[in-house]
């Protein structure tokens, strides 16, 4: 054979080696059990891919790649479990909302025992668990079910666990099937409900410029939606707008979700979302910092009265948040005779507002209007006919605040420049559309 043939052949056995590491796929039938209503497959080839094209594509990401080890004995997951082509995560029927699992196999259990010890986990009866991963583990063999911490009652693993490992009741081989067809980096399936009359897939994917989530809804007929034209200033520091929910798809939320939504609001939730209204409106333009002075006295040696000025530089939102349709008034007369307004010479003092003096005003009977007074209206540059959208610039939030979230999060959403998300109607479905839009520059759209 000649040297062409021999390099032709070589060039086809690393063009085969190379798809099949790079491409070909696999998933495994028995890791989500029959009672999943809610089912999502993370491709993980695809991510990988996509990893390495985007660092291959953007030469300021190379000074961050190595070659060379740690040097460190450490063991990493890797060691311990088989990464699959696609990780199953899923959450079973009449389980708490967090209440999440995924299946994996182990790879070396020697790896296995040594990594549970590096990563601190202890056993208490059958789960090990680990404080600072948040995670809990229950072993069955070379199998372990994954699930999360913070649900306290652990009879919802075991069941699972039972179910999988015991009963071996698995999900139908048709709907795994379609979490993988959905060819996305990340897809979440939820099978037909109440509210859904077929099952809905969530597709997220990623580029080198943004992170997008879309998903189309089939909602039963008795959960009706309607849209409205909205027009909003996409300079501001946040944008919202939806109509008003029917009585059905209000219905949803539990007693528990409206005192909790009462309850950060300052007022009670039921007293606005009325179903003569039709729209809703919040601009929030930005967060300006202002300069307050307190006055206090306290006393010298010889009991004489000091006076003391306390300067402290506070943030403020500007803000406007809008009502509208025949119930505005309604809004209005409830909030008034619950104590919630105060006259003044500036007008009704609305007082559930901690941040900032806002004041409410009624017109016409069919709009209702709650300003902070340092309000200042930017122009509306953009339309949208839709149910819900909402548009956050995330570059206008003043640094001070972001000390308010967790590190890791900050970390994460740091070339995040602006997160849009719109819900609109097509026919009988609803499309949902979000994007996570990164900064101008060469940076990864997260950093992990």
């Amino acid at each position: 054979m000649t040297k062409k043939k021999w390099a032709l052949l070589l060039l086809c056995f690393l063009l085969l080696a190379g798809y099949y590491k790079l491409f070909y796929k696999t998933y495994s039938e028995i890791v989500v059990p029959k009672s999943a209503d809610c089912i999502a497959a993370i491709d993980i080839k695809r991510i990988t891919n996509t990893v390495i094209w985007n660092t291959i594509t953007t030469p300021s990401l190379w000074k961050k790649i190595t070659i060379f080890s740690s040097g460190k004995e450490e063991i990493s997951w890797d060691d311990m479990i088989k990464v699959p082509d696609y990780v199953f995560a899923f959450h079973p029927t009449g389980h708490p909302v967090n209440a999440w699992y995924t299946v994996l196999e182990i790879k070396d259990k020697d790896d296995f025992t040594k990594g549970l010890q590096q990563y601190h986990f202890e056993k208490k009866e059958d789960l090990y668990f680990s404080k600072q991963l948040g995670i809990e583990l229950l072993q069955s063999g070379d199998t372990i079910l994954v699930g999360n911490l913070a649900v306290d009652d652990k009879k919802y693993i075991r069941e699972t666990a039972h179910e999988l490992f015991v009963k071996k009741q698995y999900s139908i081989k048709s709907l795994l099937k379609k979490n993988v067809e959905a060819s996305s980096h990340l897809a979440v399936q939820f099978l037909k409900n109440k509210f859904l009359r077929e099952d809905a897939i969530i597709k997220a994917n990623f580029d080198k410029s943004s992170i997008t989530i879309n998903a189309l809804f089939y909602p039963s007929s008795k959960f009706s939606f309607i849209e409205n034209n909205f027009s909003y200033s996409t300079n501001s520091l946040f944008a919202m707008g939806f109509t008003q929910p029917s009585a059905s798809v209000y219905g949803l939320l539990t007693d528990s979700n409206r005192t909790t939504i009462s309850r950060v609001l300052n007022f009670n939730i039921d007293s606005l979302l009325l179903q003569t209204n039709h729209h809703y409106n919040l601009d929030i333009a930005a967060i300006q910092p202002r300069v307050d002075s307190a006055i206090s006295y306290t006393y010298d040696d010889n009991f004489n009265q000091v006076k003391k000025v306390v300067v402290n530089n506070v943030l403020e939102p500007t803000f406007n948040f809008t009502v509208n349709g025949n119930g505005s008034t309604s809004v209005y007369d409830y909030w008034q005779n619950n104590g919630k307004l105060e006259r003044t010479d500036k007008g009704d003092l609305f007082i559930p507002m901690p941040f900032v003096k806002s004041y409410c005003s009624k017109l016409n009977g069919q709009q209702l209007n709650i300003t902070s007074n340092n309000y200042l209206a930017k122009a509306s540059d953009k339309n949208i006919h839709c149910i819900f959208f909402l548009n956050l610039l995330l570059t206008k939030i003043p640094a001070p605040l972001m000390k308010y979230l967790p590190d890791d999060l900050v970390k994460a959403i740091s070339n995040i420049e602006y997160i849009q998300v719109t819900a609109q109607k097509n026919q009988q479905q609803i499309e949902v559309h979000c994007s996570l839009n990164k900064k101008k520059n060469d940076l990864p759209v997260i950093d992990w």
